[in-house]
Order: C-alpha cells, then sequence, then structure tokens
C-alpha cells in the first residue's frame, strides 16, 4: 500500500489541477494499491488536520478547471517556526499528521516559500531521526 499526501500552497496558478491529476494517475497505473490524502489550503491543512482521503473520482474532468480542487493558502516560510495563536508549533503539527496518516510521501504542489516550508519540515524529520 502506497500512502501520498497532497497539497497545493502559495497563489494560484496554472495547471495545479492537471499536476494533480497526472500524478494520481501515474501512481495508479503503477501502483496496485494507493490510498491519496488532500490537505485542504495548503499547509494549514497538514497543520491542523483538514484532509481527506481522494478517489480516482475526485480528479475526474478537473483538467479545464481553474484554481485547484484542495483549495491553497499563504502561508509564509518565515513564519512557520513561530507558534501559531494558539501555543502549536505548526512544523511539529505537520509532522503529526503526516505519521498519523503513515504517509510514505508528500507531493507540495507550489514555488519557491512552498517548497521552502517544505525543506523546513525535511529538516525538522532529519534532526529527530539523527538525534
Amino acid at each position: 500500500m502506497l500512502r501520498i499526501g497532497m497539497l497545493t500552497s502559495g497563489g494560484d496558478c496554472q495547471a495545479l489541477n492537471a499536476t494533480m491529476r497526472g500524478v494520481v494517475k501515474g501512481l495508479s497505473a503503477n501502483v496496485q494499491e494507493l490510498e491519496v490524502y488532500g490537505f485542504y489550503d495548503g499547509y494549514k491543512g497538514l497543520i491542523y488536520g483538514n484532509y481527506r482521503m481522494l478517489s480516482a473520482k475526485d480528479f475526474s474532468g478537473i483538467l479545464t478547471k481553474g484554481g485547484t480542487i484542495l483549495g491553497t493558502s499563504r502561508q509564509p516560510f518565515k513564519l512557520m517556526r513561530t507558534p501559531d495563536e494558539h501555543g502549536l508549533d505548526k512544523v511539529e503539527a505537520m509532522k503529526q499528521n503526516y505519521y498519523k496518516l503513515r504517509l510514505d510521501c508528500l507531493v507540495i504542489l507550489g514555488g519557491n516559500g512552498t517548497q521552502k516550508t517544505a525543506g523546513v519540515l525535511v529538516d525538522r524529520v532529519r534532526e529527530q531521526l539523527l538525534g
């Protein structure tokens, strides 16, 4: 069983839906058992556990739709290490949700800031794995 998480973050841009569809179709053609979890509103969904399991039906007919079926939000990477208004460690929360769902990978679509935030998450996991 391959479990992937998927999110779109940052500003809207062309082909987000088409890219997500392509990832799922490509994996589905090569993996017998696949679960795809979509996180809503970018990193907010990963931080606060706002997600749902997606099916092939969710990706049908989205090639010509603008925007992203998952929604997006801007989460400045410079603020990812700053606790939220309730004191929540956002990076730790993302990591815990990743492990809770037993994900094998996370597909993160977005620009520079989105990828920098992904790097912050990878660094946190690496720190804890290597001690």
